[in-house]
């Protein structure tokens, strides 16, 4: 990698300070913070020239070594590289979270699209990944759910064998309703018939068993219709009826070393020794809560999976939840110290809706695709082409990128016109470009062996800036997969479709003298887009 030869160069003339890319393309490839001006600097094999600015080392590499970089991308050398940065590591990526008996909504679906892209940044990197998934399938929000369906279903005059006959969204959708009339009632005087519902469930009481397993597999079903349009595959579905037992256990056994006894009997963790706060982990009445059930998945999952790092992608506020339920682990056993992190992810809004599952006023994953697939299919206007194929990936791409090209740790909003604009930072200005590529190469005559550059030192301006953006790629990778951080890599894409589409606005390309060198940054393009992409869980397309 160029910047490893640079900090090393750096180093052997006595230089300390942090590499950056200046913001300012004419101030160089690269800039260094000295502080004073540096006399005599000797140039190194890579270094075409040095300039002293404002405190900066500014920095440019020779032309024969950014064709270097280019080519390595193109013959596929990058992925060997970059496997050395993660190799031997292990990780667990945590993400997701859907509760059953609700629909899926647009906070659970940025974690989905996060959490996949931090797993394929940490194995192109050569990470280890298990994709895992931990779904609240018990407990109140469910005896809500369920009370909702079956009161409907007695108003209707339809039955659970009716209901099984509809799809997959029908069912996620009744469940939907059903969930928030359920809520609606709770408030009024149907609380103690719920409360009913949500001791039965936990004692498995037959008399609720059946609805309950068919209206679960319904959210379960309906789930695995997202995950594979987003590309998911899970390694393994963590739920908390199978995990509640398992963590009373642990917090009952560890009482008196890692847990006290509080007021009214309930089982707490006594934050504050560790600059945290108290939280319950067992109720007075003898349930286990989210935190104890905590306890018990830690378990699952290392049983599962023996990890280095456990990365657990969930909204950020949940921080002092986590702050809490690790500091717990790391004392019940020393194995889980610097082992578990929480990605604390930032909410999504609309700026003219609000969303409240209790209500039944939710964005729902599904009405954000219709959306966003009605504003793709005007853009598909090539024919004798599956435009419905080219619209799912166009619109996946959408919504996947208006997710990613925002650091996951911030708010964002989500606007469904600008997550489809062919001339903005969206998914579907990246597919164009790519697009673009493959057209400009399936319009020329040139052999593969004649695309190649010729003549480095007579690239014009225009070509030149595109040159120097393709020895990034491999940086930004490795450098989305440190911070995980997958905007890193998203704006680099960007970045590089608007290099390319400025310089196929001023450089004719077919049948021009300079024709070889100009496919040759056009493949280059269309390969770094097409892997960039890849990386992101996002699908390119070969004509739009």
């Amino acid at each position: 990698m160029i910047r490893e030869e640079l900090e090393k160069w750096l180093k052997d003339n006595g230089i300390e300070g942090k590499l950056e890319h200046p913001a300012i393309e004419k101030f160089g490839d690269y800039a260094v913070r000295t502080g004073k001006p540096i006399d005599n600097l000797s140039l190194c094999e890579i270094v075409e020239k040095t300039e002293f600015v404002a405190g900066f080392i500014n920095i440019w590499i020779k032309k024969e070594f950014l064709i270097k970089e280019a080519k390595f991308i193109l013959k596929d050398e990058l992925e060997k590289r970059l496997q050395k940065n993660n190799e031997g590591k292990k990780f667990i990526v945590e993400f997701a979270h859907p509760n059953t008996h609700k629909e899926l909504h647009v906070g659970h679906m940025r974690t989905l699209i996060t959490g996949e892209a931090l797993a394929r940044l940490l194995e192109t990197t050569g990470g280890k990944v298990f994709r895992a998934n931990y779904q609240g399938d018990i407990g109140p929000h469910v005896a809500k759910a369920i009370w909702g369906v079956q009161k409907m279903m007695e108003e209707s005059g339809e039955g659970v064998d009716d209901w099984e006959k509809k799809t997959n969204s029908e069912k996620a959708h009744f469940l939907g309703k059903g969930y928030a009339l359920g809520c609606s009632d709770y408030d009024g005087e149907d609380k103690d018939k719920i409360d009913e519902i949500n001791q039965m469930l936990y004692q498995r009481d037959p008399k609720i068993m059946d609805i309950y397993q068919k209206t679960r597999s319904w959210s379960l079903n309906y789930y695995d219709d997202f995950y594979a349009r987003f590309y998911t595959n899970f390694d393994k579905l963590f739920f908390e009826s199978e995990i509640s037992e398992k963590g009373k256990k642990i917090v009952e056994e560890n009482i008196g070393k890692i847990f006290k006894k509080g007021k009214e009997g309930a089982i707490v963790f006594e934050g504050e020794e560790y600059g945290l706060h108290t939280r319950v982990f067992i109720t007075g009445a003898g349930t286990v809560t989210y935190e104890g059930k905590e306890m018990g998945l830690a378990y699952a999952q290392r049983e599962a999976f023996e990890y280095d790092k456990n990365i657990h992608v969930v909204g950020n506020e949940q921080k002092g939840y986590f702050q809490v339920v690790i500091k717990a682990m790391d004392l019940i056993d020393p194995w889980f110290e610097d082992r578990q992190f929480h990605l604390a992810m930032g909410m999504v809004t609309f700026a003219d809706r609000k969303m409240s599952s209790r209500t039944g006023d939710i964005v729902t994953v599904d009405s954000i695709l219709d959306e966003t697939t009605k504003n793709i299919l005007p853009l598909v206007k090539e024919e004798g082409v599956d435009k419905k194929a080219i619209a799912e990936a166009i619109t996946i791409g959408a919504v996947k990128l208006s997710v990613l090209k925002s650091d996951p740790r911030q708010n964002s909003v989500f606007d469904v016109k600008k997550s489809t604009d062919l001339n903005g930072n969206s998914g579907p200005y990246l597919q164009y470009t790519y697009a673009r590529c493959q057209s400009v190469l399936e319009k020329s005559t040139m052999a593969e062996q004649e695309i190649e550059v010729e003549g480095f030192s007579e690239f014009n301006e225009t070509e030149l800036a595109l040159l120097r953006y393709f020895y990034q790629f491999e940086e930004r990778i490795v450098e989305s997969s440190e911070k995980l951080n997958p905007a890193i890599l998203a704006e680099y894409l960007l970045g590089l479709a608007r290099k390319y589409n400025e310089f196929y606005g001023k450089c004719r390309i077919v049948g021009e003298k300079e024709e070889g060198q100009r496919l040759f940054l056009t493949k280059i393009t269309g390969k770094v887009i097409k892997d960039g992409l890849k990386i992101l869980g996002i699908e390119t397309v070969e004509k739009m």
